[in-house]
């Protein structure tokens, strides 16, 4: 059993996490605004940090089936499927600025295939290891994990890294472009320059999204190849399995908050919910100061 200074905040963070997460597919789902081909890659990323909170964690604390295979099986999936559903969000926006014109007909073509692969293919690479029973003396596991960290890791990484370098070159093109050639209709200038803006945006928001997840899984990925690759349990810290822990939290945590606070159009349906829900009780407030006897006399007397 963990020690209470584990179980404690892994229990708050894992019941944060899961309702942060399903209030933005709630979001996204209930609102109309929402609902786009981007929105619905969100939706998807958001149910892998979702299972970190409602399966990884409470795994992890009661260990359920008494060993950490079980585990190891979660962590691969969430971890694959996190970097496949941060791929085809890279690839969303790569389409969206670099073909604007296009840019639905081609999202609508691909988007329930990427969804699927995106889940199908991380949970078949996962579950490979039951063909050899998981036994991580074997070769050929070794080989699995090297597949996994180089095809399933690296590669997507240094893809959405490029993916992202091209599209801010290209958008700083098309803003030079645009600037020598002003002689269209200003009203015209002004709504691209929007778009452009708010693509750009948007395009920052899912870069820091994936840096952050990157950076987070970094202590699991260390680990893994110290264990299961160099076979040398010495180079592992002992506190840095807790510290991986926290980190996966914190990444499962910040993409709500990013989406909340960052990206404009879920900025706009918060700001607008909550302003409905102010002003009703600020209009409540007005009409008793307005009837209160000691604001009349204040009134009067100004």
């Amino acid at each position: 059993m963990s020690p209470l200074y584990i179980v404690i905040p892994l229990s708050i963070l894992s019941i944060v996490i899961v309702l942060f997460n399903i209030a933005v597919c709630c979001l996204v789902c209930c609102n109309k605004k929402l609902r786009t081909f981007t929105n619905g890659f969100i939706v998807s990323l958001a149910i892998s940090d979702i299972m970190v909170g409602a399966i990884l964690f409470p795994c992890y604390l009661t260990n359920p089936f008494g060993t950490a295979e079980f585990i190891g099986y979660i962590v691969s999936i969430i971890l694959l499927a996190g970097v496949s559903n941060l791929c085809t969000v890279t690839y969303d926006r790569y389409l969206a600025l670099s073909h604007p014109l296009t840019y639905k007909y081609r999202v609508s073509k691909i988007f329930v295939r990427a969804i699927i692969a995106s889940w199908t293919i991380p949970i078949i690479y996962s579950l490979l290891p039951l063909i050899w029973s998981t036994d991580m003396k074997l070769p050929i596991h070794k080989i699995y994990i090297i597949g996994l960290q180089v095809f399933g890791v690296m590669i997507p990484y240094i893809l959405i890294i490029i993916a992202y370098i091209r599209i801010y070159v290209k958008v700083k093109r098309s803003l030079k472009r645009r600037r020598k050639f002003s002689m269209n209709s200003l009203q015209h200038s002004k709504q691209e320059r929007r778009r452009v803006s708010s693509e750009v945006k948007v395009a920052k928001v899912f870069s820091i999204v994936a840096a952050s997840f990157i950076l987070c899984w970094i202590p699991v990925i260390y680990i893994t190849t110290a264990d299961q690759i160099l076979n040398k349990q010495s180079l592992i810290p002992e506190p840095l399995g807790s510290v991986s822990l926290f980190t996966v939290a914190f990444s499962s945590l910040v993409n709500p908050l990013l989406y909340s606070f960052m990206k404009p159009d879920f900025y706009q349906v918060i700001s607008k919910a909550l302003r409905s829900c102010i002003t009703p009780m600020g209009r409540g407030n007005e009409q008793t100061i307005a009837l209160s006897p000691i604001s009349v006399c204040t009134e009067n007397n100004s």
